[in-house]
């Protein structure tokens, strides 16, 4: 029986992923008895309590795993510097630990409409944006635009397992990778171009507060509606 304290859940970590230099992805069993608890939406994330020290710290972390198509609940901890807790993930965390966590949460889902997706994301902001992706190619006929941004190539997380996708659903996803060591890094210009071309769409945005600003000034800059942005 799994151990429950408060509002935590004991969960043990199956495997630990390698995903960049910087980047670690963590998938949890999930006991049979909690399987409803721990039901999700594509988009939504996991709280976890980290007693670090003589402090109980909490953080949310996005989950990328797909929930019609994957039965593993995987979230993905990218570090930050000084960052107390993404470096405890990275050093420490490994399979057959016990982590305390939060049942789902989050309203970054998914809207029931057929438009358009357009998701930009940078860094770890991926990782709720590839839930949303393989959900959204999986049941429904929407087409898809990912715009994601990154310092250079091997920073990229789920490099490989986009690529596949983007193989897998040509005419329905199209993949523009950012490198700032090539590309630069993105302005409002540049993503006003990307918002003009699919103004009806709905527009999802995951990344650092600067990257971010970008992509609103922009939206706004289209006159894109309010209910067709979600951040």
């Amino acid at each position: 029986m799994t151990n429950q304290a408060g509002p935590y859940f004991d969960l043990q970590v199956e495997r630990v992923i390698d995903e960049t230099h910087d980047a670690r992805s963590f998938v949890l069993t999930i006991p049979q008895e909690l399987e409803a608890t721990f039901a999700y939406r594509a988009g939504q994330f996991l709280t976890f309590g980290v007693p670090l020290g003589d402090h109980h710290l909490v953080r949310c972390y996005s989950l990328a795993s797909c929930p019609e198509t994957e039965s593993e609940h995987k979230v993905t901890v990218k570090r930050i510097d000084d960052g107390r807790i993404s470096n405890w993930f990275n050093e420490n965390v490994e399979a057959g630990h016990t982590l305390h966590v939060m049942k789902p949460a989050g309203h970054f889902c998914l809207a029931d409409r057929q438009t358009p997706l357009v998701f930009f994301g940078a860094g770890s902001g991926i990782t709720p944006i590839a839930s949303l992706i393989k959900t959204a190619l999986a049941t429904t006929k929407r087409r898809l635009h990912l715009v994601y941004a990154n310092r250079d190539a091997d920073s990229v997380i789920f490099s490989t397992e986009l690529q596949a996708l983007a193989a897998q659903y040509p005419d329905r996803f199209e993949l523009t990778h950012r490198l700032d060591d090539v590309d630069g890094f993105l302005d409002v210009p540049a993503a006003q171009k990307i918002v003009a071309a699919d103004p009806g769409a709905d527009f999802y945005i995951c990344g650092p507060g600067v990257f971010m600003d970008v992509v609103e000034a922009a939206l706004a800059a289209g006159s894109v509606a309010e209910e067709q942005i979600f951040i």
